[in-house]
């Protein structure tokens, strides 16, 4: 009996050490990947909203509309996207009005506390016969990319809200572009 003893009690050793070996281990690796997943983990104080908003009154009347949203990954680096919406009247030679649409993705890099370098892709979707009549007679609408790249100021005007200025260069601007270079933009960041 005593043989039958000494083996059972080897086996529970061997047991007991391998399911501690088992918990320890699994211990270890919660303790290694919890950190790690935590540190890449979607912040929802990181968000941030706002956009700009644009009128202009008068022989040319232009109101305009473009609530954005992004994400801050770090101090330094934003990325985001918006939508625009632009309203043009004329009332001069010739009467029009229109509706401009489309959208956008940026991202931001500060360069120093409150200077940062902003690229932009914008799309935007307008009406071929107050744009480009000859070139797309049988479309009534058309879109037009616009690469966007310039410094900005931010002015803080409470603990994460903002006023951007910023000037920008579209890098392939045309005639049929819907603005000239450079454009001054201004917009808030809550």
């Amino acid at each position: 009996m005593l043989p039958y003893l000494k083996v059972s009690s080897i086996i529970l050793l061997l047991f007991i050490s391998y399911c501690k070996g088992i918990y320890s281990q699994e211990f270890i690796q919660n303790e290694i990947s919890t950190p790690n997943n935590k540190k890449h983990s979607f912040k929802a104080d990181r968000l941030f909203f706002g956009g700009g908003l644009g009128l202009q009154f008068g022989s040319i009347t232009v109101i305009s509309i473009a609530p954005q949203v992004g994400y801050r990954f770090t101090d330094k680096f934003m990325a985001g996207f918006g939508v625009s919406y632009y309203y043009l009247s004329a009332n001069q030679n010739q009467k029009f009005s229109t509706n401009i649409y489309g959208g956008s993705v940026f991202t931001s890099y500060a360069v120093l506390e409150n200077l940062f370098v902003r690229a932009e892709y914008e799309v935007l979707n307008l009406e071929s016969i107050y744009f480009k009549p000859y070139i797309y007679p049988q479309q009534k609408r058309f879109n037009i990319n616009s690469f966007l790249i310039g410094p900005g100021y931010r002015y803080a005007v409470g603990e994460h809200s903002y006023i951007n200025f910023m000037i920008l260069w579209n890098l392939n601007e045309t005639i049929y572009s819907p603005y000239q270079n450079p454009i001054i933009r201004m917009n808030f960041e809550f």
